[in-house]
């Protein structure tokens, strides 16, 4: 394979490696206060404990680029009364720009006292790209050739061919 088909391949493996991951999956209150990067379009769910038979519950709200599909509690499948379960939004990027996603667990009816769970998540939309899955922008320098590289080398072989009886 030719060095010049190599080195640009590397260096876009490189580049890939070194991009942060596009959001794919859930998030859950171990992400709280994370950057997670979507294409506009896609989808990704934020998963958190809730207990509501207590009375505490989680509000959660988005930015105007970010769209709640669906919103879910699952109580606990261990079949005891109180036991809790957790609450699950699906969540839509629509539109590109920097949104957060932020929640706070508290009961409804009580005031605000500062000292409540809290969830945030950056959510960094981006129009989805077309084909290449690196991002725009990029060129890649020329790249020198084999010969550009290597060192030049010159021989006198008659020296090293007179030592030896001719036939």
């Amino acid at each position: 394979m030719d060095v010049l088909l190599v080195l640009p391949l590397i260096l876009m493996v490189s580049v890939a490696l070194a991009l942060p991951a596009l959001a794919q999956g859930t998030y859950t209150a171990s992400d709280s206060g994370k950057t997670i990067y979507v294409n506009s379009g896609d989808a990704f769910t934020v998963k958190l404990d809730e207990n509501p038979s207590t009375g505490y519950s989680w509000n959660l709200t988005v930015g105007d680029g970010l769209k709640v599909i669906n919103d879910d509690y699952v109580s606990a499948s261990t079949g005891l009364i109180g036991s809790g379960g957790y609450h699950i939004w699906t969540i839509q990027a629509t539109k590109a720009g920097t949104y957060k996603v932020q929640g706070i667990y508290k009961r409804p009816w009580e005031p605000l006292t500062g000292s409540e769970k809290k969830y945030s998540l950056t959510v960094k939309v981006t129009a989805p790209s077309a084909g290449t899955g690196l991002p725009s922008g990029i060129t890649f320098p020329k790249m020198p050739t084999l010969n550009d590289i290597m060192p030049k080398f010159s021989f006198d072989l008659s020296s090293i061919f007179s030592q030896f009886p001719k036939f």
